[in-house]
C-alpha cells in the first residue's frame, strides 16, 4: 500500500512504471500463451471443424458448451431450448445451470419494448436499477448504488470494459452502441469481482453484438417523434469465404425532455450524435479465429448545466469516443480453448463548464484458458492487465491536482467448477489484483448448486469484490465560484469493498414457464461519501473520502411464461432495501436512494405472424437524491408507473417493417433521478414511428 506522506512523490512518468507493469503483463500471457498451445500441439487434428458460418444448424448440448462469443452469436436464444450465458464465468454454460443471479435481454426483446437505448433496455431486467436523468444521461445499476456517475458496476462491450479513467464508471449516451447491432444484453447480478476483477461490486452488464452473417446485405432504419427526437441507422454486412464483416453507422438528434430546469434557469439537453461501428470476424482455420472491431463516436449538447454551474463560465458540452478491439481463439481440443484479447479506448468530454475537461486512454490485455483437467471439473484461469492515462491540461483553471495521471491494474483469477455427484457442483474461484496506488486487493466467490432436474437448480453463495478508486478520483480538486468551493479528494482514498450473500433459484416447466427468485444481503464497507468541510472564511469544500458502510437486502423474482405460441407474459418483481451501518449514510453520496419496490409487467402478442403488439408496465416506488439546487441537501423523488406500447407491421417477405409507439402513456412528465451535476429533468410523455428495411 502507498504511505500517504509520500504519494506525491510516486507519481510516475508517462512511460515508467506503468508501461513496465503493462508490459509485464504483455510477456506473461504471451508466454503462457506460448507454453499452452506447445503443449498441445498434437491435439488440433482431433478438434472438431465447427464453422460459425452456418447458423441454421442446431448443434448438440455438448458442443453448445464448447462455443465462444462469436459461434454463440449465430444461436437465437429464443428458440433455444438451453439459453446459453458467457459474462458470469468467461465460459459458455447453460442459463438452467448457472449458480448466477443473471438476466438475458434479447434482441426481440429490446425491440417488442421500444428501448430508447441500452439504458433503457434494462428496465426489463429484476434488480437493476434505472433512471433517466436527461436525455443522454442515465444512472444504472444492479442493486442500487445508481447514479449519474455510478461505478459499482462494469459495462462490457463484448468483453470490452468501458470504464472512465476520471470517475470510474460509465457515460452510456457517449459510446457507439447502436440497439440494431445488438445481439444480447447479459446482466450479472451480485459482485463479479473473480471474473473481471475491480470495478465489477454490484455486477456486471455485457453488450454482445450481433455476428455479421445476421445482418447479410443492406439495413436501413429511420424514426422520430415526440422533442424532435430521430435516428437514422444504415448498416452493411457480407460473408465471403472464412471473412465476416459489418459496417454500421447513425445519427440521432433530440431537442431534449420539455420539463425541468430551475428558477436559475431552463433546461437545456438537445443533443446531436453521429456513431459509426465496423466489425469482422475472420476465421483463419477450423481452430483459430479473429475479430476485429472498431468504432466512434461525438456527441454535442446534452450534459445540461448544474443551477449553481450558471453563476460560473461556461461553454458548449461535447465528447469523443473510439475504440480497437482485437481477439484472437484458438481452439486446442474440444475441451480447451484459449482467448486473447486487446483493446484501446479513448475518450475525451467537455460537460458545459470549462472547469471539468479530460481525455483519456486505456489499453488493456485480457488472457483466458478454459480446459477439463478432468471428466468432472472444468477449469478456468487468466491474467488481465490495464493502463489507464489521464489528461486534465485542458481544464480551466484546473480540475485535478495534477494536470497528468496514470495508472495501472493487473490481476491474476482462477475458478475450478466441480461436478462431485450428478446433481451437486460446487464452484470455487479466486483472483488478486495489484494496482499502483492501492496494492494488492484480493477477490472470490464459492457456491454450491443442486440440480432439481435437467433445467432447474438451486443455489447458495458467498463472494467478495472490491471497487478500485479510479485514476482521477484520488487527484480532484475542482473549484468552482471563483475558487470559494472545492470538490477535491483524499489522496488516501481506499477500496470499497463488499461481502454478499445470495440464495437462488431458477427453473423451466413445459417448455413454456420460465421462472427465477433470487434473495441477496450485500454488506459494504468504506463507501466514498461527499464530506461538507469549512475552511477559512467564504470557503467550503466537499471532500471525497471513505466513510459510509452499509447493508443491503432484498429479493428478486422474474417470469416468462408463453401462454401460446402467438401470446407470452412476462413480469419481474424486486423488494430492495439499503441501511447504513453506523455514520454516514447514502444522503452523503450523489447515488439516488434505491427504491424499495419496482415491478414490470408486459405482454406480447402476434395475432398475424407479420403483426406484433407489446405493451411493458413498469412501476419504480419512492426514493431521494441530491438536490442540485442546495446540494448536499437532499429531495424527495416520487414514485411513478410508465406503460409504454408499441404496435409493428413487417411485410415484403419479412425485409421491411413500419411500427408505432408510445412510451410513459400515463404520464405527461415524471422526475425519475436527480444529480448534483447536472440540471434537473422530467421525462416526458413521447409517441415515435420507425421504419426499417433490409436489401439481400
Amino acid at each position: 500500500m502507498v504511505d500517504p506522506d509520500t504519494i506525491d512523490q510516486l507519481e510516475p512518468p508517462r512511460h515508467g512504471v506503468y508501461t513496465r507493469i503493462l508490459t509485464a503483463g504483455v510477456i506473461a500471457c504471451f508466454a503462457t500463451l506460448s507454453v499452452v498451445a506447445f503443449s498441445h500441439g498434437a491435439s488440433p487434428a482431433t478438434a472438431p471443424a465447427t464453422s460459425t458460418s452456418s447458423p441454421a444448424s442446431r448443434p448438440d448440448i455438448g458442443s453448445l458448451l464448447e462455443l465462444n462469443y462469436d459461434e454463440l452469436d449465430n444461436i437465437d436464444l429464443l428458440e433455444m431450448d438451453l439459453p446459453m450465458v458467457v459474462t458470469a464465468s468467461r465460459r459458455a454454460e447453460k442459463i438452467t445451470s448457472l449458480p448466477y443471479a443473471v438476466s438475458v435481454i434479447t434482441a426481440e426483446d429490446i425491440r417488442a419494448a421500444g428501448a430508447r437505448n441500452v439504458a433503457d433496455a434494462l428496465r426489463l431486467a429484476a434488480g437493476v436499477d434505472v433512471a433517466e436523468l436527461s436525455w443522454g444521461v442515465t444512472a444504472v445499476s444492479p442493486r442500487g448504488l445508481h447514479g449519474m456517475m455510478p461505478h459499482s458496476v462494469l459495462v462490457l462491450v463484448d468483453g470490452r470494459q468501458i470504464f472512465d479513467a476520471w470517475f470510474g464508471g460509465n457515460f452510456w449516451g457517449d459510446w457507439p452502441l447502436q440497439i440494431e447491432d445488438i445481439k444480447r444484453i447479459e446482466v450479472v447480478r451480485g459482485p463479479a469481482g473473480v471474473t473481471w476483477g475491480s470495478n465489477a461490486l454490484n455486477g456486471a452488464i455485457n453488450i454482445i453484438t450481433k455476428d455479421p452473417s445476421e445482418q447479410l446485405g443492406l439495413t436501413v432504419t429511420g424514426g422520430g417523434g415526440s422533442r424532435g427526437a430521430h435516428k437514422e441507422y444504415l448498416g452493411y454486412a457480407f460473408e465471403e469465404d472464412k471473412l465476416r464483416l459489418r459496417v454500421s453507422g447513425e445519427y440521432e438528434g433530440s431537442d431534449g425532455f420539455a420539463r425541468g430546469g430551475t428558477i436559475l434557469g431552463n433546461l437545456d439537453d438537445d443533443i446531436k450524435s453521429p456513431r459509426m461501428n465496423v466489425h469482422s470476424i475472420y476465421e483463419a482455420s477450423p481452430h483459430d479465429t479473429f475479430t476485429l472491431s472498431g468504432g466512434g463516436a461525438a456527441v454535442n449538447g446534452g450534459y445540461p448545466v448544474a443551477p449553481l454551474g450558471r453563476f460560473m463560465d461556461q461553454i458548449n458540452s461535447n465528447s469523443q469516443s473510439a475504440f480497437i478491439l482485437g481477439k484472437w481463439e484458438h481452439r486446442i481440443d474440444p475441451d480447451s480453448s484459449i482467448t486473447l484479447n486487446g483493446y484501446v479506448n479513448d475518450f475525451g468530454l467537455r460537460p458545459h463548464l470549462p472547469v471539468i475537461d479530460y481525455r483519456y486512454q486505456q489499453l488493456a490485455l485480457q488472457l483466458s484458458h478454459t480446459f477439463k483437467p478432468a471428466e468432472d471439473h472444468w477449469f478456468t484461469w487468466g491474467v488481465d492487465t490495464r493502463t489507464d492515462l489521464l489528461d486534465a491540461t485542458n481544464a480551466e483553471p484546473f480540475m485535478l491536482s495534477k494536470g497528468f495521471v496514470s495508472t495501472a491494474i493487473i490481476g491474476l483469477y482462477a475458478q475450478d467448477d466441480w461436478r462431485f455427484a450428478p446433481r451437486w457442483r460446487l464452484s470455487l474461484g479466486g483472483r488478486i489484483d495489484y494496482e499502483f496506488y492501492g496494492g494488492f486487493q484480493p477477490s472470490g466467490r464459492v457456491a454450491l448448486s443442486y440440480d432439481l432436474s435437467d433445467t432447474s437448480l438451486v443455489y447458495g453463495a458467498v463472494s467478495r469484490a472490491f471497487q478500485m478508486p479510479s485514476a482521477g478520483t484520488r487527484f480532484d480538486h475542482i473549484p468552482f465560484f471563483g475558487g470559494m468551493a472545492y470538490y477535491s479528494a483524499d489522496r488516501n482514498i481506499q477500496r470499497e469493498t463488499v461481502v454478499a450473500y445470495e440464495l437462488g433459484y431458477r427453473g423451466r416447466f413445459f417448455d413454456s414457464l420460465e421462472t427465477a427468485a433470487t434473495l441477496f444481503c450485500h454488506s459494504y464497507d468504506d463507501l466514498v461519501i461527499m464530506a461538507p468541510r469549512l475552511g477559512p472564511p467564504g470557503l467550503v469544500r466537499f471532500n471525497l473520502e471513505n466513510g459510509y458502510d452499509a447493508y443491503s437486502y432484498g429479493a428478486e423474482l422474474e417470469a416468462k411464461y408463453a401462454l401460446t405460441r402467438d401470446l407470452m407474459l412476462l413480469g419481474t418483481y424486486t423488494f430492495q432495501n439499503l441501511d447504513a451501518r453506523g455514520g454516514a449514510s447514502v444522503s452523503r453520496t450523489d447515488y439516488l436512494s434505491p427504491p424499495r419496490h419496482k415491478f414490470m409487467v408486459g405482454t406480447r402478442y402476434s395475432p398475424r405472424e407479420d403483426l406484433h403488439l407489446s405493451a411493458h408496465l413498469y412501476y419504480t416506488g419512492d426514493t431521494d437524491g441530491l438536490n442540485p439546487v442546495l446540494p448536499p441537501a437532499r429531495r424527495n423523488i416520487s414514485s411513478y408507473f410508465r406503460l409504454d406500447l408499441r404496435a409493428e407491421h413487417e411485410f415484403w417477405k419479412d425485409r421491411a417493417s413500419v411500427a408505432v409507439g408510445v412510451r410513459n402513456l400515463l404520464d405527461n412528465h415524471h422526475l425519475e433521478g436527480t444529480s448534483m451535476l447536472q440540471d434537473v429533468a422530467e421525462v416526458p410523455r413521447m409517441v415515435y414511428a420507425e421504419i426499417r428495411l433490409t436489401f439481400k
